[in-house]
């Protein structure tokens, strides 16, 4: 299966991605043996690196997969429109706080990067929102954007 569907409950859109199983196999693998059972988190606007929706995995589904300290692979600090990165920060790592961070970053416009405070943390880009879905991907992170965060689920295209 290359593909799963991100659903913004509170506005009733939903944005198919897909997988980039070649490029980074080991993200890929590990980010659908999740979506065994939906992922139901909260999305907000990033502070620091631009138009980027930032999606925190639950900690409990993450902690004891490969997605806890992952492989590095198809890091790119600089994404496109549509990309998604996955980015693992240990615990305490980021501003002391106690417990790991599994970061799914929906970066919706261009020039964005992922530099922070502390630098840069380059991200693997393993999935992208489809062409035929970026002006909808747009539009709920401007929504995001201007009236906060929103209900998210993830799940399986079960096509």
């Amino acid at each position: 299966m290359n593909t799963f569907t991100i659903t913004f409950l509170d506005s009733d859109v939903s944005l198919k991605a897909r997988l980039l199983n070649e490029k980074a196999p080991s993200t890929s693998a590990a980010f659908m043996r999740l979506l065994g059972n939906p992922i139901y988190t909260t999305g907000r606007h990033a502070m620091y690196t631009g138009k980027e929706i930032s999606i925190q995995l639950p900690v409990d589904v993450c902690k004891d997969t490969p997605l806890h300290d992952p492989a590095k692979e198809n890091l790119t600090c600089f994404p496109q429109p549509g990309d998604i990165l996955f980015t693992f920060m240990p615990e305490y790592a980021w501003g002391g706080i106690p417990t790991p961070i599994y970061d799914f970053g929906l970066f919706y416009g261009k020039e964005a990067r992922t530099f922070f405070p502390a630098g840069w943390i380059p991200g693997n880009l393993f999935a992208r929102v489809v062409e035929e879905d970026l002006v909808e991907l747009e539009e709920i992170g401007k929504v995001i954007h201007m009236k906060g965060q929103q209900k998210i689920m993830i799940s399986q295209n079960l096509k």
